[in-house]
């Protein structure tokens, strides 16, 4: 088995597993404590929209893909600063239109339907030397940016009425946190493709988030898990000879499967109520 991941047909993919994984675990943090696991579905998708685009006119999907997905996610941000309702449907609006942006472009030219069955299940066993360069360049890019800008992502994340108070430019930082949701999409879109994008960026965080009461602690479980879910689906695939993005997704959704069962938090929410019930019976008495 270590001769084969030697390989650089396997070991081209297994790194951009391991870059996806990555980027997923520290994005995925803020994706589920600012509750924009919706959100990050539908900039996912523009991203698919993107890529098409870049396919029939001969650029690289990745690029394209990042393209798309920052200028959708800049109009989704904005209209999420707003009204709750309006950014809702606003939401919804762009898994309509980006899916029927990519719908279009693909059906000019019906021989990249293989392409675009890529983008929608992931390959990234079709990763090439570029792809990987591209990857870890947007990793990078996202990476340094959570971490340039952690402070504020984290004051804005729990408290963003005080951040504002302060005068912390709360819409800025906003705005940034959704654009590395758009990053996430570039990297995963080869990886995982954009269904299972969103599992990749959230389980491992909602798994992390029932063993934490911190943010660093958070990050890192999140980042083991997310680690773990993608290295266990890659080999899995290549022992059984199966769907890599598949096992990946499962993988990193049975995390969070066990991770609900375990979860301290809940067993303590349980036994708050059950407390507080008997409490109650008692002075009902």
């Amino acid at each position: 088995m270590l001769d084969a991941l030697l390989h650089p047909a396997i070991m081209r993919p297994f790194v951009a597993v391991i870059i996806a994984s990555m980027v997923s675990s520290v994005v995925g943090v803020f994706t589920v404590l600012r509750g924009f696991s919706t959100l990050s579905a539908a900039i996912t998708h523009s991203s698919f929209a993107g890529a098409s685009i870049a396919v029939i006119c001969g650029v690289n999907p990745l690029l394209g893909a990042l393209a798309v997905s920052l200028g959708f996610s800049g109009l989704t941000a904005y209209v999420s600063r707003g009204d709750e309702r309006r950014a809702d449907v606003f939401v919804g609006m762009i898994f309509g239109l980006s899916t029927a942006i990519a719908v279009l472009f693909l059906s000019l030219a019906r021989t990249h339907t293989a392409t675009a069955w890529s983008f929608i299940i992931g390959d990234v066993l079709g990763v090439s030397l570029i792809d990987i360069y591209t990857l870890a360049a947007v990793a990078v890019a996202a990476l340094c940016l959570a971490a340039l800008f952690y402070k504020e992502f984290k004051f804005i994340t729990f408290d963003p009425e005080a951040a504002e108070a302060m005068g912390l430019r709360a819409a800025v930082y906003h705005y940034l946190m959704v654009f590395l949701i758009a990053l996430f999409s570039v990297v995963a879109v080869k990886v995982v493709g954009i269904i299972l994008a969103v599992v990749l960026l959230v389980a491992p965080a909602a798994a992390a988030y029932e063993f934490s009461h911190g943010l660093e602690r958070m990050l890192s479980l999140s980042l083991l898990i997310s680690l773990a879910s993608g290295v266990a689906g890659f080999l899995l695939s290549l022992y059984f000879n199966v769907a890599t993005s598949a096992l990946i997704g499962i993988c990193a959704s049975a995390a969070y499967l066990v991770a609900l069962l375990a979860s301290p938090k809940r067993r303590r929410c349980a036994r708050c109520k059950e407390v507080a019930t008997s409490r109650r019976m008692a002075r009902e008495l």
